[in-house]
């Protein structure tokens, strides 16, 4: 970075009394105009005006400099002269792209770009979008990032898209943008930078001011803000500014919250607490609070909603936000403490006549914060259950030590933990449990000392005893489903859940178009609000574990996917139109496959028949993806990652089988010891199958359980199929017509549509 001091800014520097300063400054520098600016003859508004500059226009700064007043400004280069600006009124063109401007219509760069509900990648996914899809542009805006995004709108769909996604088209003309106009009815409004109170004011507006609107916006505390064209300059400003004083709303009958004075010392009073860079969840986390963390308060802020936040110096270099309610004017107790019978109730006051706001399971760690006794004289504490969340647990069903569920996983958070033979030191040691390795709680035993012993198996496979001393250094595995939320791709609705640890879930499919999710479950977050294509979704506890069940709407049914972090439900309506079918012809290029007694190739027959088969499905309106459509060779992970990374509804290999020349039959494989979607690909290969070997007319071999790679490693409900065998020389005459290979297409279409007609 070179430091650049023209000789006009030495000559300014002249003419005031003050100390300058130049900044360092890379030159010449690509910049926006952010809002409306003035361009003068030097670095303050007494000199004289040359020109002015529109939001959005490009210009190239060369050099920089900090007047009397403490004002930055840059020097730019306009081509035929050169001025100074109010450096606030520029923003970094990083990308040195032409800007895009409002109304103009845009091309998106990438592949399924995501579409948000807000210009930070914390937003929801509204859509996404396809390279090459146009869209038009209706606003821009900066975030607390500096990244500059653009709400666009492709038919009925209007989101924000970061700029590194869109590119102005050429030669365009921009469409008219949608103008709305409004009149100010309250005394004086602020203009804000962005869509809560939270954000700085840039400008007052007053009343009967009729402001030009170019956007709406809907924030997470669920008020309505409008974006207004000033002219000189955008912001937001908030629906009450237009709703007439005679009918706003009278001020509830709350008081103001009572907050902390700034400059007294307060504590967390939950573990994790996020100090952000602003008084909203949305903004970025600076750093963490662990319980009784001692911090200074230095501001109060309080929304329009009444949500107080209060900024606190973590260090004496480290400032942040954090909502006032997590916050204590007195350490806690801070006692750990386990749910020691199945099922606790957690409730909302220390008295079993509150209401139960959670439930607890054996074995789950709650952080107690504080404690009192009810009229009778019964101990309550005051916790943190796993969501953070604030809860009373009464004494009898939590005790200080650790206490587990059998069949509970553990995670062993020491090293050199020793696994005896026997529930007493004097046993033989058969294995040293490993840091971060998984056990499983099989059972617990007092030997004759009093010693309090727990039987576990580990990873390896050994069952083995391990001593209560190591009893704090074992954490629960929690299997948790969090958050859970409803998202649009490619015109599909899906429920997802967060996991917040790796671990596995099943599940099954019983009467009524009901899906039960289980697996040893031990916190469900559960859906509000109506979902298409689903009635209900509830939790049943069984013991210490929980299962969901999602009931489904008649007409709809379910593809299911289980990520490393999260759960992904399809909810898909009856029926082969529309779903999305990965169909693999097997084998290819440099690998032949069986070779039939008169040199038909296997690759071939597979070929032949995987290209009749999309031409059926996409006749019943299926969406085909083939592995395949030429003779290449393809490694086997090759072709389960082409499934894995879709968001089909199956997959279906296509082989011809080889034994002897007497052999002869069709077979289906599937695989359930691996494949999360095991009992769906039992399923599907049941009505392959069966319709296979009726359009055909071959010898039904049957379904069968197998670990080949392409069902075994696929996350998809897949099956493989072995149309009839090449080294029979009857059917390897049949698989060479593409009579029969039509047949087997019919077969395998008719068998996709039983499996997608019914739940």
């Amino acid at each position: 970075m070179k430091k650049l001091i023209a000789s006009s800014v030495l000559a300014t520097a002249a003419l005031f009394p003050a100390i300058v300063q130049a900044e360092n400054l890379a030159a010449p520098t690509s910049m926006l105009v952010d809002q409306k600016v003035e361009i003068r003859k030097g670095a303050t508004t007494a000199y004289p005006l040359v020109t002015s500059l529109p939001i959005g226009k490009s210009v190239t700064v060369i050099d920089e400099f900090i007047n009397s007043a403490g004002e930055t400004w840059y020097r730019v280069d306009l081509g035929s002269k050169q001025g100074w600006g109010l450096a606030s009124r520029f923003t970094e063109n990083s990308t040195n792209q032409s800007p895009l401007q409002t109304g103009s219509l845009a091309t998106i760069t990438g592949d399924q770009v995501n579409v948000r509900k807000g210009a930070t990648t914390s937003y929801a996914v509204v859509t996404k979008l396809s390279k090459g899809t146009k869209v038009k542009v209706i606003d821009t805006f900066k975030n607390s990032k500096g990244e500059l995004w653009y709400r666009i709108e492709v038919g009925s769909i209007k989101g924000w898209v970061i700029q590194s996604y869109l590119t102005p088209v050429t030669d365009s003309k921009p469409a008219p943008p949608s103008i709305e106009s409004k009149t100010i009815q309250s005394e004086k409004a602020a203009v804000r930078k962005g869509a809560t109170g939270s954000y700085s004011i840039v400008t007052y507006v007053y009343k009967n001011q009729k402001i030009t609107i170019i956007d709406t916006f809907k924030n997470a505390a669920g008020e309505t803000w409008y974006r207004a064209d000033l002219g000189t300059v955008k912001g937001w400003i908030h629906e009450d500014a237009f709703k007439p004083t005679a009918n706003l709303p009278s001020p509830p009958d709350t008081e103001t919250p009572s907050l902390p004075e700034v400059g007294s010392y307060v504590y967390s009073s939950q573990n994790g607490i996020d100090v952000r860079k602003g008084a909203t969840d949305s903004y970025a986390s600076v750093a963490k609070l662990s319980v009784n963390q001692k911090v200074k308060v230095v501001d109060q802020f309080i929304h329009t909603n009444g949500t107080a936040w209060l900024r606190v110096e973590v260090t004496p270099t480290l400032l942040g936000w954090v909502p006032a309610n997590t916050i204590s004017a007195t350490e806690s107790i801070n006692i750990d403490l386990y749910v020691s019978v199945a099922v606790a109730n957690l409730r909302s006051g220390p008295s079993t006549n509150d209401s139960v706001i959670d439930q607890a399971t054996m074995g789950t760690l709650l952080t107690a914060i504080d404690k009192a006794y009810d009229t009778s004289g019964d101990l309550w504490y005051k916790a943190l259950n796993s969501s953070n969340q604030t809860v009373w647990v009464h004494e009898t069903v939590v005790s200080t030590q650790p206490t587990f569920s059998k069949g509970a996983t553990l995670i062993v958070g020491a090293s050199n933990i020793s696994l005896h033979s026997g529930a007493s030191t004097q046993y033989k040691v058969k294995e040293v449990l490993k840091k971060d390795s998984k056990i499983t709680f099989v059972g617990d035993f007092t030997n004759s000392l009093g010693q309090y012993w727990l039987q576990v198996k580990s990873s390896t496979g050994n069952t083995g005893w391990i001593q209560d001393t190591h009893m704090n250094s074992l954490q629960l595995l929690e299997k948790k489903l969090l958050s859970p939320e409803v998202t649009s791709l490619d015109g599909h609705q899906y429920l997802n859940w967060k996991k917040p640890s790796k671990y596995s879930i099943s599940y099954s499919t019983l009467s009524s178009n009901r899906l039960k999710l289980s697996g040893g479950l031990t916190d469900v977050d559960l859906p509000k609000g109506n979902i298409p294509g689903i009635q209900s979704v509830e939790t049943i506890a069984s013991g210490s574990e929980k299962s969901v069940i999602v009931t489904f709407e008649p007409g709809y049914s379910f593809t299911i996917r289980d990520y490393n972090d999260k759960l992904s439900i399809k909810i898909v309506p009856l029926g082969l139109l529309g779903k999305h079918i990965i169909v693999d012809a097997g084998h290819g290029g440099k690998d032949s496959g069986a070779v039939g007694p008169t040199g038909l190739r296997e690759k071939d027959v597979n070929l032949g028949t995987a290209l009749i088969l999309k031409e059926e499905l996409e006749a019943y309106g299926a969406i085909v993806t083939l592995t395949r459509s030429t003779d290449i060779f393809l490694e086997l992970s090759q072709r389960t990652d082409i499934a894995n990374r879709s968001q089909a509804d199956a997959f279906i290999s296509i082989h011809g089988d080889s034994f002897s020349s007497t052999s002869n039959g069709t077979t289906t494989y599937y695989n359930s010891t691996v494949n999360f979607n095991g009992p769906r690909s039992k399923t599907l290969g049941t009505a392959i199958q069966k319709n296979m070997v009726s359009s055909m007319n071959t010898y039904n071999r049957g379904v069968k359980e197998q670990v080949f790679y392409v069902n075994r490693m696929n996350e998809l409900p897949s099956v493989l199929v072995e149309l009839a065998f090449l080294s029979n020389p009857k059917e390897e005459a049949l698989l060479k017509t593409t009579e029969f290979r039509k047949k087997a297409a019919v077969g395998i279409t008719k068998g996709l549509e039983e499996y997608f007609n019914n739940f």
